[in-house]
């Protein structure tokens, strides 16, 4: 060896160090790769069948593997590489690994993050479990078998793949989708030689085939069948075989299930769990980074659904990880990737909508700074749909109930303030409301749905000047003209309803006509005509009142049968029930209901009778006292004006005005002497 190759050994053998296996960091394997995480498969045991024994793990990659998975690699924690097949990736930072199993071994190490991977030295050799392999169905005939395999070989949207516990669909574990075409590949392990029956059942187009030959067709485009017609026998040997299934489902829910009855049995029933070859779930730890000292993770857990109003929120559960030593007093910072965050170490979140979100946790350490961001796509867990296990809507709202609606995503600030709404949390809905209107402006779907439930929160808290306010500070939030056109008839309501100012709310109206009439066909723009028949009628300008409200005309339901005293008597039906079993918000809804569809009712004291019961029931005094002046100084000859007039004196009572009282007594005694109430009236005076 010349001095010239002395010199050059040190910096060689260091490069083949660094890019050897078990070298570089402590029972690093490969310094190439960037990142690992430790899994663990505690339930193997050897199975001694021909092929690979399988472990399989979903995990986290936190964008730290290319987009196909081409980079991961399983090794033993001694450093030994493993078979790996990366079974799909997506959505979002997510991969199902599949890799050999080693006897005697329980933790492995996942590898990822290579820049430029070298091809695997033996591919895994899977002859186990139950693999479906799921795709969007691009269409085409499923007559036969040879028209199946087309479809496959024209299909590019790879759904999901995983191993299953059984040949058997009735949805599609990895998303909405119907259109679908799904291929099992299973290794049954038939217990001893004989004859074995096989079933096929299925919706659409699906086919058997045992060790790669046709067994079953049962191709082309039918219902789901409900019978074993398509059946036949097969002589098997003790051991393992391959069945594969083709499915093409082209509408409905998917629906397919593999039977059998094995020799020296009866009965028929789908294919057990038990009777296919094993496959092992790994559980995965925190990532690792290469030359770091100390590391912070989470894995997502999709922890529970709660369904509204035709809509699923999605609670998640996360957790701070680590690996290595970071110090003392870790503080932790997270961002859901909705504009809200926690500094809580574990932390329960609630997603109000679906979609791709970029959770990023941050903590401070003896280290520095350190983050970890994992996208995750959040939707129902599909695989529990059929369960159909929901939790409570007040474990979410709880959980909504602290966030900060100033920051709030704007697609989930409506569904959110709904929650907060149907859980029954005024407080709540009013922080919400309180920091949405912090913004300066917000898109208008998040405006219409946030801001009128904060203003009725405010209206029912007594602080109806304050739901003017914040109406007209939200209609400022957006440049749409209907939804700008409901807040301000809104407030104008209120205005006029609560606060008994007819001028104010009679500008507030006439604004939306002038605005917004003629660039909007908002429902909003009727009501406010009827909104100016409402001031008109409690100034008692009767003629006026009623010509505003025929210009805004009756609203009838679609084919509503038996015309406006049918529909008229449904919402008295209602009105009367909920006011008897004090569901007073429901009583309301139903009364401004009829009111809007049938207005000219106003003028007749009908519905002024149920709106001043309910705001008694309210202990709303001072508006229901209000409204049975206005109707009775609007429509003197109304039938229900005597007791309209009472139920003023009993408010006047409540509100400690007993002159207003006495004066209310007296003019059923003065004008309504007709009136079997009159009685009642001079029994009431002659009291005082």
């Amino acid at each position: 060896m010349n001095l010239g190759t002395r010199k050059l050994l040190p910096t060689a053998l260091a490069v083949l160090l660094a890019a050897s296996p078990a070298f570089g960091a402590a029972g690093w394997w490969n310094v190439a790769w960037a990142h690992r995480r430790a899994i663990d498969v505690e339930s193997y045991q050897p199975t001694k069948l021909p092929g690979d024994d399988v472990g399989v793990v979903t995990m986290p990659t936190a964008g730290l593997t290319r987009a196909d998975g081409a980079d991961v690699r399983v090794t033993t924690s001694a450093g030994k590489p493993l078979p790996t097949r990366v079974l799909s990736t997506g959505p979002g930072d997510r991969a199902v690994v599949a890799f050999a199993l080693e006897p005697g071994t329980t933790r492995y190490y996942a590898y990822f993050g290579c820049a430029d991977p070298p091809p695997q030295a033996k591919p895994l050799d899977i002859r186990r479990g139950v693999l479906q392999q799921t795709w969007a169905n691009p269409g085409g005939g499923t007559g036969n078998l040879e028209q199946a395999r087309a479809v496959f070989e024209r299909a590019k949207t790879l759904l999901g793949a995983d191993f299953r516990d059984r040949i058997f669909q009735a949805h599609n574990p990895f998303g909405p989708q119907t259109n679908l075409a799904t291929i099992y590949t299973a290794w049954l392990n038939c217990p001893a030689d004989g004859k074995y029956l096989f079933c096929l059942s299925s919706q659409n187009a699906s086919f058997l085939l045992v060790d790669d030959a046709l067994l079953l067709d049962n191709g082309g485009f039918h219902a789901p069948q409900d019978n074993i017609s398509k059946r036949t026998a097969a002589d098997l040997k003790a051991g393992l075989h391959k069945l594969t299934v083709y499915h093409v489902s082209s509408w409905g829910d998917p629906t397919m299930v593999v039977a059998w009855r094995p020799p020296e049995t009866w009965r028929v029933e789908p294919v057990p769990p038990g009777a296919f070859a094993p496959v092992f779930r790994g559980r995965c730890g925190p990532i690792e980074d290469y030359g770091r000292g100390g590391s912070i993770d989470f894995v997502p857990d999709h922890a529970g659904e709660a369904f509204m109003d035709n809509a699923y929120f999605q609670r998640y559960a996360f957790e701070a990880l680590t690996a290595g030593r970071l110090g003392q007093n870790v503080s932790w910072r997270w961002d859901f990737g909705d504009g809200q965050t926690s500094e809580k170490a574990s932390v329960e979140h609630v997603y109000l909508a679906d979609g791709l979100y970029t959770v990023t946790l941050t903590a401070r350490t003896a280290l520095g700074e350190l983050k970890r961001t994992n996208r995750i796509s959040v939707t129902r867990d599909w695989d529990a749909v059929i369960r159909n296990e929901v939790d409570g809507l007040g474990k979410h709202a709880r959980i909504v109930a602290g966030y900060d609606f100033r920051t709030l995503d704007a697609e989930s600030a409506g569904p959110a303030m709904a929650l907060l709404k149907r859980a029954g949390s005024a407080a709540a809905v009013l922080r919400a409301g309180e920091g949405f209107l912090r913004r300066d402006s917000a898109p208008a779907t998040a405006v219409q749905q946030v801001v009128p439930a904060y203003a009725d929160a405010l209206a029912a808290a007594g602080q109806a000047t304050e739901a003017v306010i914040a109406l007209i500070r939200g209609s400022k939030m957006t440049d749409h003209a209907g939804v700008t056109a409901e807040l301000l008839v809104q407030a104008g309501q209120i205005t006029l309803d609560r606060l008994g100012k007819i001028d104010d709310a009679e500008k507030l109206f006439a604004t939306v006509l002038q605005k917004y009439a003629l660039v909007s066909s908002s429902p909003a723009i009727r009501l406010a005509r009827i909104g100016l028949g409402d001031v008109r009628r409690a100034r008692g300008e009767r003629d006026k009142a009623m010509e505003a409200y025929l210009a805004a005309g009756a609203s009838l339901p679609p084919n509503a049968r038996g015309g406006e005293p049918v529909v008229r008597g449904d919402f008295v039906r209602h009105v009367e029930a909920y006011l008897r079993d004090r569901k007073l918000r429901d009583a309301e809804d139903y009364l401004d209901r009829w009111e809007q569809v049938l207005p000219a009712d106003k003028l007749d004291g009908f519905s002024t009778l149920y709106r001043v019961r309910l705001r008694m029931d309210q202990k709303q005094y001072a508006p229901a006292a209000r409204e049975a002046e206005t109707l009775v100084r609007v429509s003197p000859a109304s039938n229900y004006a005597p007791e309209l007039l009472l139920m003023a004196a009993e408010c006047y009572e409540k509100l400690n005005d007993a002159p207003a009282a006495k004066a209310a007594l007296k003019r059923v005694v003065e004008k309504y002497p007709e009136s079997s109430l009159a009685a009642t009236a001079r029994k009431k005076l002659a009291e005082k």
